[in-house]
């Protein structure tokens, strides 16, 4: 089994770049993807970089040069769930593109994809349960060690929760108030927004291919909680993403076979 592990920013695959057994380096396009052993598996770690468009190209080339099995897509997001605080990770069990809207055609709702005739992708809810058990098994035995105390202060962390749900993704960053009220009508049991996972999730549908969406919350999106949002990225959740991923690694490589390919 092979997986594909990308984040729109370096910081937040740096953590796990680092404690892959081996790698090597293979440029394609303006991307660079890090082949190499990781938990006991074949792995691919690519940065993305920010956006639908790069996120999606990322992708495509990680399922058709690289032959990953399953995509695994770590890193933050702005919290759109009023309960949700800096440091809850989120598990997507289903992801949608919050800026796609053709519903002026005939027959076409807005966030639906044209032509395939969907509003959501959904996550196998194996592949659900699995980064949920790996995500709390993170957070009961890793995250005190792994997030220094002064920097748990710094950003007002006790303990994550770990939450599944709607992960909404856009190529706009959601920053104002207006904008997180429409979303919460639009979409009632929305999660958290970023830039990446829906598109994400729209290529690996089309290829068959599983995914697992993996986010851990910056602030609100609304930015009414702002934060040092690099040091964030850097100290927070770049260990969340690496403590949260291996673990699901583990998860899979313990899996039956069969199991595995349906995932």
């Amino acid at each position: 089994m092979k997986i594909g592990v990308l984040g729109a920013m370096p910081e937040e695959v740096s953590d796990i770049l680092d404690s892959f057994d081996e790698k090597t380096p293979q440029n394609v396009g303006d991307r660079t993807y890090w082949e190499g052993r990781w938990r006991g598996l074949d792995a691919v770690a690519v940065f993305s970089r920010w956006g639908k468009v790069a996120s999606a190209a990322t992708t495509a080339i990680l399922i058709s040069r690289f032959e990953v099995d399953h995509v695994v897509f770590v890193g933050v997001a702005g919290a759109i769930d009023p309960l949700l605080e800096p440091g809850d990770i989120v598990v997507a069990t289903e992801l949608i593109q919050h800026d796609m809207d053709a519903s002026a055609i005939p027959g076409i709702e807005r966030f639906e994809i044209p032509l395939l005739g969907r509003k959501r992708f959904v996550v196998d809810d194996r592949a659900v349960s699995l980064a949920v058990s790996a995500a709390t098994d993170f957070v009961d035995g890793g995250f005190e060690l792994a997030v220094p105390a002064e920097v748990r202060a710094a950003f007002s962390i006790s303990r994550p929760r770990v939450v599944r749900g709607l992960i909404a993704s856009g190529d706009r960053f959601i920053a104002d108030v207006a904008s997180v009220a429409d979303l919460r009508r639009q979409l009632p049991d929305l999660q958290c927004v970023e830039m990446e996972g829906a598109a994400v999730a729209q290529v690996c549908f089309e290829l068959g291919i599983p995914i697992s969406v993996i986010r851990i919350i910056s602030d609100r999106a609304d930015h009414d909680a702002p934060i040092d949002f690099a040091r964030f990225s850097e100290q927070v959740a770049s260990v969340i993403a690496e403590g949260v991923a291996s673990r699901f690694l583990d998860g899979l490589a313990s899996r039956p076979r069969e199991s595995q390919s349906a995932a």
